[in-house]
């Protein structure tokens, strides 16, 4: 797409401009301070007090006023700066090449039903793909997305959400470009969340000494810089605060290392807050998320713009000669505690929900951008059907570049039916289960799909295609993989799943992936185990693909009617392997292991 490249040169062409301007104004703040201080410096040297007053308040005025523009130049000079990385982030992903760090592995379970054979998360994986999250609560969110079905009516909510959410470029990338300003801003809120629904304890005394006590401090200083008290008077109500403070100390330390990591991020995120505040579209999502943001006459981004001027205030204490100056004489801790604790009365219990919905926008804004850069992709239909459904139309893998992607057509509907998928080495088979399977993840995440019509019901995906032995666990591979069937017989036997963000919803039919089955023992063993296991699932409600050598099991197929055959195969020309990666129903019958070993050096 040239939309990413066009917008990139546009971006750093307006950068160089923003560079241009800020070096020349750094040039008009030192000539002023020059001017300025070789001003004031003839006027006092004149004998002019009173005009060197005057200049020297206008030259201050003035110097911070540049200061402002400074400040306000560099800011759009690195949206613009951060809007370059977006577009050339863009641009790599249409190839498949990715840019930002994040892998997302951290959130996979070590057990999960699939994310680990999919390449859900890792170096070269969905998440990768679909990630423009930027907040820790916003890669959360999208990783449950990933790993969790959604119910039907939350998918056609999220698909109107990313559908708005498409049309709009500009909002999409400047909310990213904005997050990117502050690294801090992907530090986790859980301490910030957790001061938020606690609750402080503090003495009511606390409320009128914060007044009086400094006032009559400040008293006795003048007193004794005139000469009425001695110094030691000073020093006894200093102690006096030290003393006042000094139960509040295990309070403010905790409320400090609470606040202090994410204060900094807080302006940023009041600003993303403004950005969801004002979400264009008119999905039902959309109108949701904005509402969320709403706490009495404030929105949240006034709200938490107003917890960022507390929390840096209240920071400044950190500062030793701050502390010993300021915060000391003018009992700086109990003002502020106080005012936080006024804050979090009012506005505590939403501040969860506000970051919530900072989360789902980050996540619905990852799944837009991804259909904004790829058009030919289609939106899903998900069925609210108890058996598992799948009609997929020109499907290709979503993680290999679109040019590459060799597209294939298949549906089948009904429960206990196997697809069973013979063919050679290398010929596609474990690419096209996953094709499937991470186009079901896809849709029912509520993104587009790498299809051109795609179809499914709700099920709960399961695979086993990447089992491993373990040297901790003292387990073979092969045993490794019988753990995996394992847990799929006893899923097809459980009627109650937990799935959709932790709520009990109707019994999902599983819809399993098992790639060169039981692949670890001989073929007579093989061949009886897996045959028992189709057979097996037969009489339960799942649905799903096995590929296999086993040409033997492909006969199955041919005696019963829940067992579909079907093959990829490869061809061998002028002494070559090739392979066109279609799918055809039917037994493989050629097969490319001899010409393989040949091509090693293997005499057969």
């Amino acid at each position: 797409m040239t939309i990413f490249s066009d917008r990139q040169r546009g971006f750093q062409q307006q950068a160089d401009a923003d560079q241009q301007r800020y070096n020349q104004l750094a040039i008009w703040r030192l000539l002023w301070f020059g001017l300025s201080v070789a001003t004031v410096w003839l006027l006092l040297a004149n004998k002019q007090t009173s005009w060197a007053l005057i200049s020297g308040f206008v030259a201050l005025v003035v110097f911070a006023r540049m200061m402002s523009w400074h400040r306000a130049i560099r800011r759009h000079r690195d949206i613009n700066r951060h809007l370059v990385a977006i577009n050339k982030d863009e641009q790599q992903r249409l190839n498949r090449h990715f840019v930002r760090p994040e892998t997302g592995l951290s959130f996979a379970p070590n057990d999960h039903a699939y994310a680990h054979d999919l390449d859900v998360f890792g170096k070269h994986s969905l998440f990768r793909l679909l990630n423009r999250t930027h907040t820790h609560d916003g890669a959360v969110r999208l990783a449950q997305y990933l790993l969790q079905p959604a119910q039907p009516h939350i998918v056609f909510l999220r698909q109107q959400a990313v559908a708005a959410l498409t049309l709009h470029i500009n909002w999409r990338q400047d909310i990213e470009a904005t997050a990117m300003l502050n690294e801090q801003i992907g530090l986790s809120t859980a301490g910030l969340r957790t001061w938020a629904t606690s609750t402080t304890y503090l003495p009511a005394w606390i409320n009128v000494a914060r007044f009086i006590l400094p006032v009559l401090t400040l008293g006795l200083l003048v007193s004794w810089g005139l000469g009425y008290v001695p110094g030691f008077a000073v020093l006894l109500a200093l102690a006096l605060h030290g003393a006042v403070l000094s139960p509040l100390q295990a309070t403010t330390k905790q409320v400090s290392e609470q606040t202090h990591d994410i204060a900094q991020s807080l302006s940023d995120f009041a600003d993303l807050f403004r950005f969801v505040e004002r979400a264009p579209g008119e999905s039902i999502l959309l109108a949701d998320l904005r509402n969320q943001l709403q706490s009495g006459r404030a929105t949240a981004s006034e709200s938490i713009h107003q917890l960022a001027q507390l929390t840096e205030n209240f920071n400044f204490r950190r500062n030793p000669y701050f502390y010993l100056f300021i915060g000391l004489p003018s009992l700086w801790d109990a003002h502020y505690l106080i005012a936080l604790n006024r804050w979090r009365a009012q506005h505590g219990p939403a501040l969860a929900d506000w970051f919530a919905a900072l989360a789902e926008t980050e996540a619905l804004n990852s799944l837009a951008g991804f259909a904004a850069a790829h058009p030919e992709y289609t939106q899903p239909d998900l069925l609210e059907d108890t058996t598992v459904h799948i009609a997929a139309q020109q499907v290709v893998h979503p993680l290999i570049p679109p040019g590459r992607a060799i597209a294939n057509t298949l549906s089948f509907e009904g429960g206990g039916k196997t697809i069973l998928i013979t063919g050679s080495n290398m010929s596609g088979k474990s690419t096209f289960l996953r094709t499937i399977a991470l186009n079901t993840v896809l849709a029912q995440a509520g993104a587009v799909v790498a299809a051109q019509r795609f179809v499914c019901s709700p099920v709960q995906i399961y695979t086993s295609m990447r089992t491993q032995d373990s040297l901790e666990e003292n387990t073979s591979s092969f045993y490794a993989e019988l753990k995996r069937l394992r847990t799929l017989i006893q899923l097809t036997q459980n009627d109650n799943r937990e799935v959709a963000e932790g709520t009990v919803y109707h019994s999902l039919p599983i819809l399993y992936f098992l790639d060169e089955i039981l692949k670890g023992t001989n073929s007579a063993d093989r061949h009886k185990g897996a045959e028992a296991l189709i057979r097996q699932l037969h009489r339960t409600s799942a649905s799903g693909f096995v590929s296999t050598h086993d040409l033997e099991l492909g006969q199955l197929g041919e005696t019963v009617d829940f067992v579909q055959n079907y093959h990829f195969q490869s061809d061998i020309l002028a002494g070559k392997v090739t392979f066109d990666y279609q799918l055809r129903a039917g037994i493989c019958q050629r097969f490319n292991a001899s010409e393989l070993m040949k091509a090693i050096g293997i005499e057969l």
